[in-house]
């Protein structure tokens, strides 16, 4: 599913330039629960953004199903974004002017699904994640876990192939950061859909199926568990 060919990424808006990914190469076949861990600064969440297209990158190249995002323009890369990812962040990013239900359905909006198509899916997408009794709740009158579990919800909204998570437990405790894993292994596993979580908790990474390590840009251990 997903191919990383020697790939490079430099920032440069600083004095000196920072050579941030250095030839990092990586196959993710379907299905995969991979976790990536690293030290701050590392390169895995420049990592995670280029593999949800959210950023570019300089040499090498990426292959998502056997396509080259080097060569798609703005819009070819949102068609890809929207078939094949759903983002979940450490600050679950929900617009606190919208209901849970609400904030689920933005995606579906984005793409052009008709109201009862979205509402149906909706509640289908809230019961997953075991929050369907929250749908008209606003986002500051639940819990972070709860707030993490609409976030998720959202994430799935478009059927995407993979998740791709950045630190989704950071913030919580870790009794709710265990319940928001329990639920990212369950839709890996009921669904098959792949999961690319970056996590500082070793913990957690034990229970996905593998864990790849970044150290100052370089892929420096990939362990299958």
């Amino acid at each position: 599913m997903i191919e990383l060919k020697n790939l490079h990424k430099t920032y440069y808006g600083a004095e000196v330039p920072l050579h941030v990914l250095k030839g990092v190469s990586l196959t993710i076949e379907q299905g995969e629960f991979l976790c990536i861990m690293g030290a701050s600064g590392s390169g895995k969440s420049t990592l995670l953004n280029i593999l949800g297209i959210l950023d570019t990158y300089d040499e090498g190249d990426y292959l998502l199903d056997g396509v080259s995002i080097k060569d798609l323009d703005r819009n070819e890369k949102a068609r890809m974004r929207s078939k094949y990812i759903g983002f979940v962040f450490q600050k679950n990013n929900l617009i606190d002017f919208k209901d849970v239900g609400g904030n689920v359905e933005l995606p579906m909006i984005y793409n052009g699904l008709k109201r009862d198509v979205r509402k149906e899916r909706t509640l289908r997408l809230l019961n997953r994640v075991g929050i369907d009794d929250l749908v008209r709740k606003m986002p500051n009158q639940i819990s972070g876990g709860q707030q993490q579990r609409a976030a998720i919800a959202r994430a799935m909204a478009m059927y995407p192939k993979m998740i791709l998570a950045d630190e989704p437990t950071g913030a919580l405790d870790s009794r709710t950061s265990q319940e928001i894993m329990d639920l990212f292994l369950r839709i890996n596993k009921q669904y098959g859909v792949t999961i690319i979580m970056v996590t500082h908790e070793e913990s957690l990474a034990r229970q996905a199926k593998r864990i790849i390590s970044v150290k100052d840009g370089y892929l420096v251990d990939d362990m299958v568990l």
